[in-house]
């Protein structure tokens, strides 16, 4: 298994830069070691920018999504050990298609959450592979759930609560996942390492001593 995590979601203009941002963002906080974090799309036009509503949303998280540029998902982006986030079961099946060496690694970003939100899962692992190794076999031993339950909402062209919708799903899903990451013996860092993972926007600006606003994020 290898130190790399490629979230995947269609256009790679909203729900995997940020995805992508939030995890890169708090690992530098968690640990030394090499994990990286990249993002592409199964339907992407190279080039374009992020979405200007998750470039503002990306903000309230203290991230800065404005260099992002889209890439398109090819069987080039990919490589063997990749650890593959989607954000829906689609693009698992896409991903699957071009890089079937990879089925034991490529989860959607809440499937993955779910797994590594046991214990066992946990206590098995001792690094990052082994976390992913052992979600892996979880899934195998059939702790499924609602297929629906597994991918985060689209909220392009949609209304204001399905952003909220989409938000919610993402940073429980980061948070979950970090959470799981801090326990892992190989990744902990040895000087320090936070006492809590923020997932909503309250708990950010708690943590970095952000005063509190009520303007909330513009969204088309």
């Amino acid at each position: 298994m290898g130190n790399r995590i490629v979230v995947v979601c269609t256009a790679n203009m909203i729900r995997s830069p940020f995805v992508a941002g939030l995890i890169s963002s708090r690992l530098a906080a968690m640990t030394d070691d090499h994990l990286s974090v990249e993002s592409a799309g199964t339907a992407a036009r190279p080039g374009d920018e992020a979405a200007p509503e998750i470039v503002d949303l990306g903000r309230t998280y203290g991230l800065d999504l404005s260099p992002h540029r889209t890439r398109r998902l090819d069987d080039g982006v990919l490589a063997t050990g990749d650890t593959v986030l989607c954000a829906e079961r689609a693009h698992r099946r896409v991903v699957l298609d071009l890089r079937p060496d990879l089925l034991s690694s490529v989860f959607t970003v809440r499937e993955f959450a779910r797994l590594v939100d046991d214990e066992a899962v946990q206590d098995a692992a001792s690094d990052w592979a082994g976390l992913v190794r052992a979600a892996s076999r979880a899934r195998l031993a059939g702790r499924s759930a609602p297929d629906e339950v597994d991918d985060v909402i689209d909220p392009v062209g949609r209304p204001q609560h399905v952003w909220t919708e989409f938000e919610r799903q993402a940073t429980r899903a980061v948070s979950t996942i970090l959470g799981a990451m801090k326990g892992l013996p190989a990744l902990a860092s040895p000087i320090e390492a936070p006492q809590s993972v923020a997932g909503t926007r309250r708990e950010y600006r708690i943590s970095h001593g952000v005063p509190s606003t009520r303007r909330a994020a513009r969204r088309a």
